[in-house]
Formats: C-alpha cells, sequence, structure tokens
C-alpha cells in the first residue's frame, strides 16, 4: 500500500530534519548508510518500491548496477514497466554535488544509452548525497565535464523536499512519473521531461553518442585519425598512406579495448597507467617514445587477453608519434573527462562507428596529409551501416532455425556461420550474441548443473546462468567466420568480436576463470575472420607470371577451399548472413571478364550484390541457409534475369521481404529487400511475402517499440513462385494477380500502343546555366532577339498536375549539337561564367550544349505530347500543346491521344501503378516512380472496332478528358472560391464518368472493381 500524498510529506519532512540535526556526524559516513538511510527512504516516501519486494527481476524498480573496485557506475536504474527512467548515484555528504567528475559520471552513463531502444534510453541522472539533490539532462552531447553544470534542469538542497514538495511530488512520485514518462516522445512533454528540451528542441540540436564518437575519431581539423596520421608522417617522412591508415587503426583500437574494460571494470585502470607513462616519458614536441614505454603495460595485456588486439604488429613498430598528442587522447577518454560510458554503449553502437570510419583512410604526399574517402564508398555514395533491426531479424531467421535443430552445445559447435563481406562485422556480432543467449537458455533449463557443464556455464549471485569465458571464447573459434577485401575491416571485426566475448563480464569471475584454466581469456581470430575478395579466386591470374603488386593488393584474390579446408571437407558452411555492397559493375571494368566466366548471374550491368548473392548459395552445404540485404532491383530488371534463373535453380527461396523506398539506410536512395533462402536444388514453390510497410509501422520498428517480426506478422502473405515470369518476379496476392491477368488478356503493351516511345526529358548538365526564369529571358531577347530560337518554354515534374500544368515562367536554354554559338552572343555572354562548370561534365559536347543533345528531340518537343512527372503519389499525366520542354524528371508520349490520357489518370491505371512501379516511402504516403521501364506493360484496352458499344464507350472518354481539361482552364481563371470547387465538383463528376467507363471497357466485374478501388 502507498503513501498518500500529506503521509509521504510529513515522512519526507521528519527525514529532512533527521538529516540536519545529525550532518556533522553524517559527513563521513559511507555511502551505503545515506543510501540505507536517508535517499532510498526518500523514494519509498514517493511510492517507489526500493526494496524490489515480491517483484520478478525483469520487473525490479530499483536495478543496483554492479560496480566494481573503481565504483564508475551510478549505483541505481530506476525502472518502471520495463522502461528505464533514471539513472542515481549516491555520494557521501563532503563531497560537493557540482564536482565535474561527479557529474560526468552519471552523465557518461545517462548519455551513452541515447542509441539504444527507447525503453532503455535514460534522459535524466540524479546525482545526490541527500543535502544536494541534482538533475541532469543527459540527453545532449557535452564533450567538457566543467560544462556539465548548464545542464543542470534540478538544483535543489534537502530543505526544497519540503518546500517545494508539491513539486518534488508531481516529478518523481512513481504514479506521476509512470504518466508523464509516456509523454516524453511528445511534443509536449510533461513532468520531468518538460523541464529539457522539448522533443522538437532535442531533435534538432542533440548528437547521439555515435555519431559523436565517430567526429572524435575522424573529424577532419582535429579528430584522432587526423592527428595522429600528421605526427606520424611529420615523425616518419618515409611512411605512405597504407602505412599510416593500419597504424593509425591499430592505435585507435587499442586505446579504446582499454577504455571498455576500464569502463566495464573488469580490468585495473590503465588508461590511468598509459597516461602517467606517457607524461612521464616527456610532452615536448621532440617526444616520442610514448610506445616503448608503455610496452610493458601492452605485454601484460596480450599475455592476458590474447586476441588481436595487443600483440606485437609491425605497423606499430614502424612509426612513431608525438607523446603528447597520444597523451591528449588519452585523457579525453578517461572516464573522469569521457561522454562515454562502454559499460552501457553496446559494442553494437561502435560497430555504426567504425562502419563509417572504415569508409575512410589516410593519402599521403611528400608534404600533406590528407582523410579522404575511399574509391569505392565515393561510388557507392557513401557508407551506410545495417541497422541492429535487421541484423537481429536475420540472424534469428538463420543462425536461430539451424539452432533449433541442435539438442546440445556440442551440436549447436558443428555449425560455421559465414559473413563474406563483414565490414565492421555487425552481423557475425549478432550471430554471436544469438548463439550466446541459446546457450544460457541451455543451461538455464537444468535444474541443476553438472560438473562437466561447470566448466561451460555456472550461477551467479543472483541465481543467473552465466557463460564462462573459456565457452565464449570456443564458441567464437567453432561458430563465427568472415572475409572482407579491407583489412581495416578485417581489424574491425576481430576487434568487435573481442570486446563482444567480454560483454557482461564480471572482474572477479575473469580472474578466476584465468587462474583455474590458465588459458588467456581471448581467442586469437587470424583463422577466423580473413582477409580477401570473396568473389574472385586465385585464378583470376592465370597465365600472369608476375602480376603488378598493386594490382594484386587491390585485386586480393581469395582461394575459399584453401582458407578453409576444414570447412568444406564438410561440405561447405551452414549459414552465410550480411550485408553485401551494392555498386554497379561500371565501375569494375577490368573484373567483368573474371566474373562472366565464373558467375552464372553475370550481366554486363550488373550491381556487386549479384555475385555475392550467387556466392554465398555456393558456399553453403545442402540445406544451408541464406540470408542478406540486398536492392530489390534484380527482382525486375533485366540485369536481375540470370540471377533471378540461377536462384530458381539452385536456392530454394523461403521469404521475401520487401522495404521497397523505406529508408532502411538513412541518407540512401536503395530500395531494399531481406532475402531468406536455403541450399535445396528442388526448390520451394510457396515462399512468404511481406509488402512494404507504413511509415508508421517502420517508425515503430526503428524505434524499438515493436520488433520487426512483430510488424511483418500481420502483413505477410504467401505467394506462389508459378508467378515468376522471365520478365520479373511478381508478389501479388492471388487475386490481384488474376486481376492483373485478366486486364493484360484484351489489351496492348503500352510501349506497343506508342510505338515504343515513353521518352524522358532533358537533362541539361548544369540546370543553374540553363534554366532561366522570366527575367533573365527578356534581359537576353533585349540584347539579342534571335535567341529566341533557343530559349524555351520550360516544366519540371513537380509543375505537372493530373490534367493541367502549372506553368511558372521558367526556360531551356536550348543549345544543343550544331548550335553556332556565336549566332547568339547573349546567350553565350550569359553561359560563359558557367563555363568552368561546364567542362568538368564527362561528355564530349562543346561547353555550352546541353548535356543530354538529341537530334530529334526538339520535334518531339514542339509537338502536342503526353507528358507527366517521374515521381508523384498518384497518376499526373497532363497533355501538353504548348510545346514545354522539360527536365529528366519528366516523361512524355509523343502523342495527342485524349482517350490514352484519360486512361492512365483513372482509379485502375492508378491500381496498375501501385502494383509496378518502385515506390518510395515519403512521410504520409507512398510516391511512386513512372519510370518509363514500369510504364511499358500498362495494358492498354483494344477497342473493338465492330462493337458499336465500345466505340462509344472509346469516344465518351475522350470528351469527358475534353471537358476535363477545359474545366481545369476556367478553374485557373476563376477568381472566387466558391466558383473553384463548383468546377472542381463538375470535374470529380466527370473523373467517376471516366472510371465507370474504363471498367466496363475492360470488362471487370463488382469484386475487381472494389480490389481496383480499395
Amino acid at each position: 500500500m502507498g503513501y498518500e500524498k500529506e503521509q509521504a510529506k510529513a515522512g519526507i519532512e521528519k527525514l529532512v530534519d533527521d538529516f540536519k540535526r545529525n550532518k556533522s556526524r553524517l559527513q563521513n559516513q559511507a555511502e551505503a548508510q545515506i543510501e540505507n538511510n536517508f535517499i532510498r527512504p526518500l523514494f519509498k516516501y514517493l511510492n517507489w518500491n526500493t526494496t524490489n519486494e515480491g517483484l520478478a527481476v525483469a520487473d525490479y524498480e530499483f536495478i543496483v548496477n554492479r560496480t566494481g573496485r573503481g565504483g564508475k557506475r551510478p549505483d541505481y536504474t530506476l525502472q518502471l514497466d520495463g522502461q528505464h527512467l533514471l539513472v542515481m548515484d549516491a555520494k557521501q555528504v563532503k563531497y560537493d554535488m557540482h564536482d565535474p567528475r561527479w557529474l560526468n559520471q552519471v552523465y557518461a552513463y545517462g548519455y551513452s544509452t541515447q542509441n539504444l531502444a527507447p525503453v532503455r534510453r535514460i534522459d535524466f541522472a540524479v546525482l545526490s548525497d541527500f543535502e544536494e539533490f541534482v538533475v541532469l539532462d543527459c540527453t545532449l552531447h557535452v564533450n567538457d565535464p566543467r560544462a556539465l553544470r548548464n545542464f543542470l534542469v534540478l538544483n535543489w538542497t534537502c530543505d526544497d523536499f519540503v518546500n517545494q514538495f508539491n513539486r518534488l511530488w508531481d516529478l518523481f512520485e512513481r504514479e506521476n512519473m509512470r504518466r508523464t514518462a509516456r509523454t516524453r516522445h511528445n511534443d509536449a512533454p510533461l513532468g520531468l521531461w518538460a523541464l529539457a528540451l522539448s522533443p522538437r528542441k532535442v531533435k534538432a540540436n542533440r548528437t547521439p553518442p555515435d555519431k559523436a564518437f565517430l567526429a572524435d575519431m575522424d573529424n577532419d581539423q582535429n579528430g584522432w585519425r587526423v592527428r595522429l596520421a600528421k605526427d606520424m608522417k611529420k615523425l616518419n617522412p618515409a611512411a605512405d598512406g597504407t602505412l599510416i591508415t593500419a597504424a593509425v587503426q591499430l592505435l585507435i583500437d587499442r586505446l579504446i579495448f582499454i577504455k571498455a574494460l576500464s569502463d566495464r571494470e573488469i580490468e585495473d585502470d590503465y588508461l590511468a597507467q598509459l597516461a602517467e607513462t606517457v607524461e612521464k616519458d616527456g610532452l615536448a614536441e621532440s617526444d616520442n617514445g610514448w610506445f616503448a614505454a608503455c610496452g610493458k603495460i601492452f605485454d601484460k595485456l596480450n599475455r592476458f587477453y590474447n586476441g588481436n588486439i595487443f600483440k606485437p604488429r609491425p605497423e606499430l613498430e614502424a612509426v612513431t608519434v608525438a607523446n603528447k598528442t597520444v597523451r591528449d587522447i588519452i585523457r579525453s577518454l578517461q572516464p573522469e573527462n569521457s561522454p562515454y560510458n562502454f559499460a552501457v554503449l553496446p559494442v553494437e553502437i561502435l560497430g555504426t562507428i567504425y562502419e563509417r570510419f572504415l569508409g575512410r583512410v589516410v593519402r599521403t604526399t611528400e608534404q600533406r596529409v590528407k582523410i579522404e574517402e575511399k574509391p569505392e564508398v565515393r561510388k557507392a555514395g557513401g557508407v551506410y551501416y545495417t541497422p541492429q533491426y535487421i541484423v537481429e531479424y536475420i540472424v534469428k531467421n538463420t543462425v536461430g532455425k539451424l539452432l533449433e535443430t541442435c539438442k546440445t552445445p556440442a551440436d549447436a559447435a558443428k555449425l560455421k556461420i559465414l559473413d563474406p563481406a563483414c565490414g565492421s562485422g555487425s552481423f557475425l556480432v549478432g550471430a554471436y550474441a544469438y548463439l550466446i543467449d541459446w546457450h544460457i537458455k541451455y543451461y538455464d533449463t537444468k535444474k541443476q548443473l553438472s560438473a562437466a557443464d561447470r566448466a561451460e556455464a555456472y550461477y551467479d549471485s543472483d541465481g543467473r546462468v552465466r557463460l564462462t569465458a573459456r565457452l565464449k571464447r570456443q564458441i567464437l573459434i567453432n561458430n563465427l567466420f568472415g572475409v572482407d577485401i579491407d583489412q581495416q575491416a578485417v581489424e574491425v571485426t576481430r576487434f568487435s568480436l573481442s570486446l563482444k566475448a567480454l560483454e557482461d563480464t564480471r572482474r572477479e569471475e575473469l580472474y578466476e576463470e584465468r587462474s583455474l584454466f590458465k588459458e588467456t581469456v581471448l581467442p586469437d581470430l587470424n583463422n577466423n575472420i580473413k582477409c580477401g575478395n570473396s568473389l574472385i579466386g586465385p585464378d583470376y591470374f592465370s597465365g600472369k607470371m608476375f602480376p603488378d603488386s598493386e594490382e594484386l593488393r587491390r585485386v586480393n584474390p581469395f582461394d575459399w577451399q584453401r582458407e578453409f579446408p576444414t570447412i568444406f571437407s564438410s561440405g561447405g558452411f551452414d549459414a552465410v548472413i550480411g550485408n553485401p555492397p551494392y555498386i554497379r559493375m561500371e565501375s569494375f571494368k577490368d573484373l567483368k571478364v573474371y566474373l562472366k566466366s565464373n558467375y552464372a548471374s553475370h550481366d554486363e550491368r550488373s550491381d556487386l550484390y549479384t555475385y555475392f548473392i550467387e556466392k554465398a548459395h555456393k558456399l553453403i552445404k545442402m540445406n544451408g541457409r541464406f540470408g542478406m540485404i540486398v536492392s530489390n532491383k534484380f527482382l525486375r530488371s533485366n540485369y536481375g534475369k540470370p540471377l533471378r534463373d540461377f536462384l530458381k535453380q539452385n536456392g530454394s527461396i523461403e521469404s521475401i521481404v520487401d522495404f521497397a523506398g523505406l529508408p532502411v539506410f538513412a541518407g540512401a536512395t536503395v530500395r531494399t529487400i531481406i532475402l531468406l533462402s536455403s541450399f535445396k536444388p528442388d526448390g520451394n514453390k510457396i515462399i512468404s511475402y511481406t509488402p512494404p510497410l507504413s511509415i508508421a509501422e517502420f517508425d515503430s520498428i526503428v524505434n524499438g517499440s515493436l520488433s520487426l517480426d512483430q510488424v511483418l506478422q500481420a502483413s505477410t502473405y504467401q505467394i506462389n513462385t508459378d508467378s515468376f515470369t522471365q520478365s520479373g518476379w511478381s508478389f501479388l496476392k492471388k487475386e490481384m494477380t488474376e486481376l492483373m491477368n485478366h486486364l493484360q488478356a484484351g489489351s496492348i503493351p503500352l510501349t506497343q500502343y506508342c510505338n515504343g516511345q515513353i521518352c524522358m526529358g532533358v537533362k541539361s548538365g548544369l540546370s543553374k546555366a540553363f534554366i532561366i526564369d522570366e527575367s533573365t529571358r527578356k534581359t537576353i531577347l533585349k540584347q539579342n532577339p534571335k535567341a529566341e530560337e533557343v530559349i524555351k518554354p520550360f516544366l519540371n515534374g513537380r509543375d505537372l498536375r493530373r490534367y493541367h500544368i502549372e506553368n511558372k515562367r521558367n526556360y531551356l536554354i536550348y543549345t544543343f549539337h550544331g548550335v553556332e554559338i556565336q549566332r547568339y552572343p547573349a546567350v553565350e555572354k550569359h553561359l560563359f561564367p558557367y563555363k568552368s562548370d561546364l567542362l568538368q561534365r564527362a561528355t564530349k559536347q562543346a561547353w555550352y550544349e546541353l548535356q543530354q543533345p538529341q537530334y530529334n528531340f526538339a520535334k518531339f518537343m514542339d509537338a502536342p505530347k503526353i507528358i507527366f512527372p517521374d515521381i508523384a503519389t498518384e497518376p499526373r499525366f497532363a497533355l501538353d500543346e504548348t510545346g514545354f520542354y522539360s527536365s529528366n524528371t519528366t516523361y512524355f508520349i509523343p502523342k495527342r491521344d485524349l482517350f490514352l490520357l484519360g486512361l492512365l489518370n483513372s482509379r485502375l491505371a492508378r491500381f496498375y501503378f501501385i502494383n509496378t512501379c518502385a515506390g518510395l516511402e515519403g512521410k504520409n504516403e507512398i510516391y511512386l516512380r513512372f519510370f518509363g521501364q514500369y510504364l511499358e506493360g500498362f495494358p492498354v484496352c483494344k477497342i473493338d472496332l465492330s462493337s458499336s458499344v465500345d466505340v462509344e464507350r472509346h469516344n465518351k472518354i475522350k470528351r469527358l478528358v475534353d471537358s476535363i481539361l477545359a474545366l481545369h482552364k476556367h478553374k485557373t481563371e476563376a477568381k472566387i472560391q466558391t466558383e473553384q470547387d463548383l468546377i472542381q465538383r463538375q470535374i470529380d463528376a466527370a473523373d467517376r464518368e471516366i472510371d465507370k467507363l474504363v471498367y466496363e471497357l475492360y470488362s471487370l466485374n463488382e469484386k475487381e472493381i472494389r480490389i481496383v478501388e480499395s
């Protein structure tokens, strides 16, 4: 039974009075006594279950954060309904609660949760010795602990518990906090969340830990990488970019790993030891002996942990770096200075940081050091890490399915899991986490652990099953394998897996195990994670006696049979998972001959991911499982046909999750699917398909309120692979497939109807030069009237509406091949300031020409045409009889065909386009891509000229379209809203009549009409 408000007030008043009367005696009392005698009772009066009496472990309200000798973690996490709300630390009365050391301790813990799922995200930290009670906003990045005083949202003394009791009750009383916590993501939050920045301002101003940490590592001006690289180049002039790139990363890896050991309190504070050693060695500009001075520390860590992190590396021996630079980086990582706490910042988040870090390398000249994107990253448009919910879903449906057949850990130990493009190791870390959870559940189901079991698992002091470091090490060695062409990625994957192996490890248990088994803590992963080109074998250089060393390094061939002989002698890998690179093969022309000879999925326009899909299926043993997130283009594109044929013959597709245009990879426009299959040459006839989710559903997955599995269950349906045709794979439901077949039956494809003339607008090459407004046009014509010959009225896709055009009075300077620019001096004068930009274009035309000159283009543009935008939320086909020239965000059909115009704007056409055009998800609606390739197959109904009924329907549609065109013109001219509304009602009525006539022409029944209109 809880306290009523007045009862709580009386109890807290007595508590404050007791504290003040005994203050002098309490000055040196231990933290635990302050907690038990004052802080816990304060929250008990606020109705919190401070002893967790009667609660299951998962429902504890006061979670004790187990801390080691260093006491670096705050004492408590407060939660309700599984939602973490506050982190709280108690201090002795003698300490100042405004000391940056103590503020940073709780702040870094809360801030480091900001990348976690909402239920694990902590926005506020409490620091108190009861005499002082401060609450800190942890949502924003604060790099200097001294600035944390500016982020206090409450700064009370114990007198305020009484003087401001009503506010204390409103903010911290258990039920009030439960209620207001639900508003934390609203635009108008309540309670404690109303004291901090509103969610909208936080979103605009906050820098989450992953982005902040990446900036610390990789900022072009003062990031760790550039500072270390410049030092190395200065002190080692002969060192090239490859050596410096490797040395910098190895050094950063070591320091981060040591920070993780320190933050997790499973090791001595080696950061402090390093800082002290470096400082002793000297901080003058010429001092650089720190690495040798710290050799004993690295050697000790190497002997204890083994693995790959601390072992001697020639890259680090080959270069020196200034003591002062290293000392500054070490100091910024120390707990009292750093805003990051690796006790709560998970390895998975660190992987996303490294994924982007790996996209850049050090380039050097004799004088300069520059950090720049790798060429392949530039070609791919950037680095896009895989979201954790995607990793977890793929792992669950590959590794998880395999583990369902395993009865014992011995069975599980036989599984071989591969990521052939492992990057920062996110999929392998995800697989590792799943394997660890499976083993914990296995031992947890036993009534008691046998003597043999206790070498693998044990009960901790809370009675929970924990795995030994020995078993975690064996899982790494037995189960997980990766390959990447980039040596730095290989290093990071080994690093990430090693950090994951030490997650949730307690110091005393680790040291006890070490003394018991006399083994190093971490395995050497050199035989598991390897560097090489997964797609290219050593036969690439057949016939070349001495391949060029640069080419050898670039191609980096990989011999699967030789590198993993044991696995291939047993048939191959059990699972292949990952997110392969998406890069068009135009970028790798020299590899095309090899790929064409070795891959059935090859096409001259193939994307790199298609080869990874084929290779993965060749690496899987019979009944092995495949799971990757890939581009969806191969499903329908011409270049995807060879891969589609390969999968039908060699893979057994089980499910496809279609994300279409949803922003799975923030900032990227690639449309993706999750493809799950197994290696069964006989194939599956029925597969599961999940159509694109709504934005609301997608957001619920991204913010962690629902799992991907939960959302997919509601919308997944079965597809018969008989619908997979030569031209592409269709995923429509049975009744929709039947309707689409019906539409095709009595029709001809649009491309045939218009003689293949579905054309794209003009690609200028530099819009700011060639696209001009009315004022600029008048200026040019005033100086040079003849220029009117090459200045054309112009449209963008956004100017095109259904049945009408919004003329924005823009113009195109149409200087195509063969134009004599000297005839138009005012035009040349206008273009001349852009000459240097225009000369950079890859095309060979004269500098003043459009990028896309076509001899017959003007003939099409000047004539009547049906014109439409390339992206829109609905069909927006208009008739242009003015002779507009249009941008490459438009397409057009060079016909004045009112019947076709009505057909393309009908509801039936909308149904067709929604189910055939690739989609892009906007904020509240789906945007369809009306590219020529998606329109070619649109079924244009054949008119039976012998049927007077059909002919009359055809002609009536033309008349109705003509009237809609006229009505739009009148609506544009109307100045009164009432008149515009009246005209719009007439347009709507004509639209409905056209829809009815279209249904009749296609002979749709009532059921089919309901499908179209649903």
